[in-house]
């Protein structure tokens, strides 16, 4: 699967230049405040817009979405830590995309970002 198949959806809570970088390695990108109005809520706008397009949630906002059920979305990836640069996080999303065999592999899954930081 190429870098094109997987697409995220980074939260207002995540800097612009994590969405900048990724897309500079090839990976479909919405920002929230962008395709949506700011301060939607995550379940009734956030995670239906996630799932009609298909985008991962990249969010720092981990206990309003760690408590979802996996049939809930199409992949999460949480962030606890609020220290990391967007250099940090963009690297830690390309190696998840590296570990899983498919985008569809991490589809009703979610991973910790920041296990995933070098």
């Amino acid at each position: 699967m190429g870098d094109d198949d997987w697409g995220f959806l980074l939260d207002e809570n995540i800097e612009r230049a994590v969405g900048t970088c990724l897309r500079e390695h090839g990976y479909r990108v919405d920002h929230i405040v962008s395709v949506l109005d700011p301060g939607v809520d995550d379940l009734t706008a956030v995670l239906p817009y996630a799932r009609a397009e298909d985008l991962i949630v990249v969010t720092k906002d981990v206990s309003d979405f760690s408590a979802l059920n996996p049939e809930d979305h199409e992949g999460l990836i949480l962030i606890n830590s609020h220290r990391l640069t967007a250099t940090e996080m963009c690297a830690a999303v390309r190696q998840i995309v590296s570990a899983y065999s498919s985008r569809d592999a991490l589809r009703d899954h979610f991973e910790f970002l920041d296990q995933w930081v070098e």
